[in-house]
């Protein structure tokens, strides 16, 4: 079972980067024609529609990872309040700064807020925090009980959390679809952190494989990707995350990236929509200089955030879930 690294993990972070930036360009294209750029088809929406099967599975399977070095192990508590400072406090503060800025700011792409409902049902991309806390809520009696510090005890409820995420079940109340979601991903990089596969060529054998998939996508992805909770869309989910994990790739670029990779996406939905709004107003209508412009500022932005909000207490804690800077 492996150990939290003493020092960053270069590969793991340059992989949050990658997961930073595909994120951020999301938003900025648009999850849908009438958000983010507006754009009816093209190139980047085409993209933008391709990467659904790994954007955010690579984000999960990544925290499943990170998670496998700190594991729960016996105080139920502190795991717990530690969770809730991490994950849940910045939900509702960034969450609902935002939900508040969105009602408020003209030229915004927003949705009409359910005030009396707010975080009951997930405000836009903060679904993640509170669907990722659920699944540590699961997590914690699977660790209690050692079922899953045993390959055969995690590839069980591997099998299992695959099972309800085919069957699309779930709410969006509390972001319970969301974890179902989530969970085999998270799952899945739990098991290398735990059970790393050992290939004689496993650098080799990730780039063949990432190749194999990029060719299917953009041959067939349209035709055979299947909805979101699918069993074609797990099989390229999970395999891309693992083919992605083997490939070890190092680039010190993205993984100071991938270093803000939790600042970037709580804050970054700001710094797009501002700088989409900004250049407009100012005669700027290029697609992809508006593009470039959103996914620059969008990464850039929210590492300014966390430089300036890690130097005092109370923004560590609020809006990026930290400790107090005088605690460890």
């Amino acid at each position: 079972m492996a150990s939290k690294p003493k020092e960053r993990n270069i590969a793991v972070d340059t992989l949050r980067g990658i997961a930073c930036i595909m994120l951020v360009a999301y938003h900025v294209i648009g999850a849908t024609p009438e958000s983010g750029l507006r754009l009816q088809e093209g190139l980047l929406v085409d993209t933008n529609t391709l990467l659904v099967y790994i954007r955010m599975p690579l984000f999960t399977f990544l925290s499943g990872i990170v998670y496998g070095w700190r594991p729960y192990t016996s105080d139920w508590k502190a795991f717990l309040a530690g969770k809730t400072r991490r994950l849940i406090v910045p939900m509702l503060a960034v969450g609902t700064t935002f939900a508040i800025f969105q009602v408020i700011t003209p030229g915004t792409n927003a949705d009409a807020i359910e005030w009396r409902y707010l975080h009951l049902k997930p405000v836009a991309h903060f679904w993640f925090l509170e669907s990722l806390f659920l699944i540590f809520l699961v997590i914690l009696p699977l660790e209690h009980f050692g079922i899953l510090g045993k390959k055969s005890g995690l590839l069980l409820v591997f099998l299992i959390a695959s099972i309800f995420y085919i069957a699309n079940t779930g709410t969006p109340w509390f972001s319970i679809s969301g974890a179902f979601y989530l969970f085999p991903y998270f799952l899945a990089g739990l098991y290398c952190t735990r059970f790393s596969p050992h290939l004689k060529y496993p650098r080799t054998t990730g780039y063949i494989l990432l190749a194999l998939i990029i060719i299917f996508l953009l041959l067939y992805g349209k035709e055979y990707g299947g909805p979101r909770r699918s069993f074609s869309a797990l099989t390229i989910g999970t395999l891309s995350c693992f083919t992605l994990f083997l490939t070890k790739m190092r680039s010190e670029f993205l993984a100071f990236i991938g270093n803000y990779s939790y600042s970037i996406y709580l804050f970054h939905v700001f710094f797009t929509a501002a700088s989409r709004i900004t250049a407009m107003s100012t005669g700027i209508d290029d697609i992809w200089l508006l593009f470039i412009l959103g996914t620059t500022l969008g990464t850039a932005g929210p590492i300014l955030v966390e430089v300036v909000a890690s130097r005092y207490d109370i923004t560590r804690t609020l809006l990026l879930g930290k400790r107090p800077a005088n605690r460890k």
